[in-house]
């Protein structure tokens, strides 16, 4: 299976990286052990319910599904479709995170919705236009949950400059009111994308009074290095 790769991982990596998947801080893992990880995140697991526990998927965009009753039947089948179980409907109730995929000047609407829950006033008109303008490094991301209604968006950029060369800058960041695990979705595809693109770290602006943005990203292993006064003027040419 291409893109797979066997791993054992110990119960730290798992617990980290279930409460990343369902984005609930106090969920352990210690249901699943991990034996199979994608190049795109996804795990394969064996799923603790049993003396002869079933393997399941679960998948980087929070997909989920039991594909094999058995360790020993996932070892030898070449072809596994995903069986019927009630595994979707107990990965259901933990709220895994939103699907993450790249924006398009369709998804402007919504986009700009949310923009406007940010307290910034910007034309449905000027969003579509600017996704369209974009050029260079740069990606818009979505978050999208059930029935494929948009609930957050990132940008993430790559800048250069003589005094701290290159790095990634995230653009901005919003998700709705239900959050739904959206914003740490999207964040972790904005810093996936930044790696791939050289950056060695994510730098993020964030206004004085955004007291519960600092505390998203500082949960988030984000630091303050410095505090900055932001001075704007017309020009013409």
């Amino acid at each position: 299976m291409s893109g797979w790769a066997p791993v054992t991982w110990s119960a730290e990596q798992t617990r980290d990286w279930w409460r990343r998947w369902t984005a609930a801080p106090e969920v352990s893992g210690a249901e699943f052990r991990v034996i199979a990880e994608h190049d795109d995140g996804s795990c394969i697991a064996l799923w603790l319910v049993d003396t002869v526990p079933p393997v399941v998927l679960l998948g980087a965009d929070g997909t989920a599904a039991m594909i094999a009753s058995s360790r020993e039947e996932w070892d030898g089948t070449s072809t596994r479709p995903p069986l019927a179980s009630d595994f979707t409907d107990y990965a259901h109730q933990l709220s895994p995170a939103p699907a993450v995929r790249t924006a398009t000047p369709d998804d402007a609407e919504a986009i700009h919705d949310l923009i406007t829950t940010m307290g910034y006033d910007v034309p449905a008109a000027s969003v579509r236009d600017r996704l369209r303008a974009l050029t260079g490094p740069h990606v818009v991301f979505v978050a999208v949950a059930g029935h494929g209604r948009i609930v957050g968006w990132a940008h993430v950029l790559i800048t250069h400059s003589l005094i701290a060369g290159t790095r990634a800058e995230l653009g901005g960041l919003a998700v709705s009111a239900e959050k739904q695990g959206a914003g740490t979705a999207l964040l972790t595809a904005a810093e996936r994308w930044a790696a791939r693109h050289g950056a060695a770290a994510m730098h993020v602006r964030s206004g004085s009074t955004r007291t519960g943005a600092h505390r998203f990203y500082e949960k988030r292993g984000y630091t303050v290095v410095k505090t900055q006064l932001a001075l704007t003027k017309p020009v013409r040419s």
